[in-house]
């Protein structure tokens, strides 16, 4: 049992890429020991001088780790420096700084030229100096932590600790699916014009659980609505039609399927603040939202461009009309 109990102590070596994904992510192991190699240090150097967004979170990175270390002396530094605290309470874990250069290649066998192979070796040393702990990398290179384990490390993992929700499937779709035909389940309702667009109020214990803006189709290829609003006994739906949905576009973009037709509707009502795409690799999220947005930019560049033109020529005009010419 004594045994277990020390293996339950854990040090986790972070990988560059981990602090640039979440510069602050060395406080997310509260409770466990932190270790920073001298290659992450360097690598977050270079990186912070060049003209990228990822520029930013490596001087984040850097000023949070001056922030903890900054009073520490070499000694400290080397045994582990205490974290700070969290919301949650206190915290038992520290920070280590590691000189990798010290270590020899022949540790993990991979050579040292590159900087990913000197943090590998870095954490196969502090694995066979501690082997009373759990030596932990952490990086989100697929690749690295393959090379990593064929090194000989026991324990590689991705920093995930930045998903908020552990089970994807209590995410909302933004949609529901209904059995069979819509329309037979609903029988008569009421319905209501409004210019072009066609509501219908139907009664809310038909589907219970629903919510504003939500979309709902059935088993068919013609039926497809978006919730509107509800209240207590019904729910007033905007009936769009499958087929509707599908011939939509938006400067030139057009939906493969209806999830994409679904997503596009969102994006191009006004009167959502705010739409959340959610699906697996592959499914047109970010080909959609990266051109509405290249999109809007060009519009709103080229609006602000023509009221400029527009100011200049007005005040031309005011000002020829205010000139008086004399002849004489």
């Amino acid at each position: 049992m004594g045994k277990a109990s020390n293996f339950d102590s854990k040090m986790y070596v972070l990988d560059t890429n981990v602090l640039l994904h979440e510069p602050l992510a060395y406080l997310s192991f509260q409770e466990h020991q932190v270790v920073i190699p001298m290659t992450v240090l360097e690598e977050l150097d270079h990186i912070k001088d060049r003209k990228h967004d990822v520029s930013r979170d490596a001087r984040v990175a850097i000023r949070g780790l001056d922030g903890v270390l900054s009073q520490a002396t070499p000694e400290q530094m080397l045994q582990g420096v205490a974290l700070p605290r969290n919301k949650q309470g206190g915290s038992t874990g520290s920070l280590i700084i590691v000189n990798d250069h010290l270590f020899a290649d022949s540790i993990s066998g991979l050579p040292g030229n590159e900087n990913d192979h000197r943090i590998i070796n870095c954490a196969v040393h502090l694995q066979n100096q501690h082997s009373d702990k759990k030596v932990i990398l952490v990086t989100k290179d697929i690749n690295m932590r393959l090379k990593a384990k064929g090194a000989g490390l026991k324990y590689v993992e991705d920093y995930r600790t930045d998903q908020l929700i552990d089970d994807i499937d209590l995410l909302t779709s933004g949609y529901k699916k209904i059995e069979g035909d819509f329309w037979q389940h609903v029988g008569e309702c009421n319905t209501e014009q409004h210019g072009r667009e066609t509501v219908h109020h139907i009664p809310k214990d038909l589907i219970p659980d629903v919510f504003c803006n939500e979309y709902l189709l059935d088993d068919g290829d013609q039926f497809a609505a978006r919730v509107k609003s509800y209240d207590g006994e019904h729910i007033t739906i905007k009936d769009i039609g499958a087929e509707r949905l599908m011939h939509q576009s938006a400067w030139g973009i057009k939906p493969k399927n209806i999830y994409q037709a679904m997503a596009i509707d969102a994006l191009l009502d006004t009167s959502i603040e705010l739409v959340i795409l959610t699906g697996p690799a592959g499914c047109g999220k970010t080909g959609i939202t990266a051109s509405f947005f290249s999109i809007f930019v060009q519009t709103y560049l080229q609006t602000l461009f023509l009221l400029n033109k527009l100011s200049i020529y007005n005040r031309l005009r005011s000002n020829l009309s205010n000139m008086s010419l004399s002849v004489t």
